[in-house]
């Protein structure tokens, strides 16, 4: 499995040089068009090899969500099933429902969901499932790395400064001496958990239990999650999140650079990235504001953003999340630098003695996980505003 992880890092890290060097290119192509514009050229050649180039970062784009879901699930079998039919086909499964008290835990879960319905007296529904919440196309657990641990407390070192002063040294010279600073940082786990009681009728009288479970709690329990990723301040009982280990946005680091839109501040964050020596390997945006440039039009009507294309932005993945707020935006360079710490899977528990659960026929369904967040270089998480475009 260690092969499988190194084999899959080095892939993702392969495919970031590529997405690298074609953001590189289709900004010289979209410099160019402008030239030719301005100069009453004919452009429609060098549009064409924009098009071409736009595609080819989204294809690169899905590779490298593609890439990192495989590390996050570090050695899950979780490839074509849906947590619900995972659980279904536990080997414990059958205790949820022939004890009064049962549990197991599913461990690095990146997607589900959990629910309960009403059903007509003495009816059993066969399979024809049930309504599930609509999911983002991805969550920060698809963009960043996740790991098991055994330790309740999270301990390592948070680099704070580099100075590079490495040079040719002529023979018997003294050499240069460069500066590392470190802060360490200690992060306990976190818990976060969530129950809901639901009638036994409920459990006997529908089939397909795959399709309950994937219906609300589980969905609800990722959805608290990511925004505690994203907002989480590192106080006592909260995860250390992303905002609370970021540096901020400059939007002058590109010599000659002045941003316009939403489109130029990511490739000028891409560029922060790559100036912290790290490669940027995905976008955090609000869902509104990347529907916004979807929707951009130039003044014929045409769509403006040929770098902007579906999940993916110059290329990289984009989540677009509701834990951002409006016209704020991450870039960040995570695989390598963050790692999402899992000391409990999502656990699934079930019990009939809870409360007056006995005498009601009810069942009380919890779940509950414990995770936290290690950054170790913050300048490689860049964060600010999104430039509004002048009318």
């Amino acid at each position: 499995m260690d092969l499988e992880i190194k084999q899959a890092l080095e892939a993702a890290t392969g495919t970031l040089t590529e997405v690298k060097a074609a953001q590189t290119a289709l900004s010289d192509q979209l410099r160019v068009l402008d030239e030719k514009k301005a100069s009453g050229e004919d452009v429609t050649d060098i549009k064409g090899r924009i098009e071409d180039s736009r595609k080819d970062l989204a294809a690169l784009g899905d590779k490298v969500a593609d890439l990192t879901l495989k590390l996050s699930h570090q050695g899950a079998d979780l490839e074509g099933k849906s947590l619900g039919r995972i659980i279904a086909e536990h080997d414990e499964f059958k205790t949820l429902k022939d004890d009064r008290k049962a549990r197991f835990e599913v461990k690095d879960v990146t997607t589900g969901s959990f629910g309960t319905i009403t059903l007509p007296g003495g009816v059993r529904r066969g399979s024809r499932g049930l309504i599930q919440p609509v999911t983002q196309a991805l969550f920060l657990r698809d963009i960043i790395p996740t790991a098991a641990t055994s330790a309740a407390v999270i301990e390592y070192l948070q680099e704070t400064g580099f100075t590079n002063n490495a040079a040719v040294v002529a023979e018997g010279a003294q050499k240069p001496q460069s500066e590392l600073t470190f802060e360490p940082k200690a992060a306990p786990m976190v818990k976060m958990a969530h129950f809901f009681r639901v009638t036994e009728e409920t459990l006997d009288d529908v089939d397909g239990m795959e399709a309950y479970i994937n219906q609300r709690g589980l969905y609800g329990l990722q959805l608290k999650e990511e925004g505690e990723l994203l907002n989480g301040p590192g106080t006592t009982g909260r995860i250390d999140g992303l905002l609370a280990n970021s540096t901020a946005y400059d939007n002058t680091l590109v010599p000659g650079v002045t941003p316009v839109n939403a489109m130029d501040d990511i490739r000028v964050a891409i560029a922060q990235v790559a100036d912290a020596d790290l490669m940027a390997s995905a976008v955090i945006m609000n869902h509104l504001d990347a529907a916004a440039l979807d929707l951009a039009k130039d003044e014929d009507g045409r769509y403006l953003h040929p770098a902007f294309m579906g999940n993916t932005a110059w290329g990289l993945p984009v989540v677009r999340t509701k834990g951002l707020p409006q016209g704020k935006f991450i870039v960040g360079g995570f695989v390598g630098n963050t790692l999402i710490w899992q000391r409990k899977g999502i656990e699934v528990r079930r019990s009939t003695e809870d409360r007056d659960n006995f005498v009601k026929n009810l069942v009380t369904i919890l779940l509950e996980e414990r995770l936290q967040l290690e950054t170790l270089r913050p300048e490689g998480i860049v964060y600010g505003d999104l430039t509004e475009p002048t009318p």
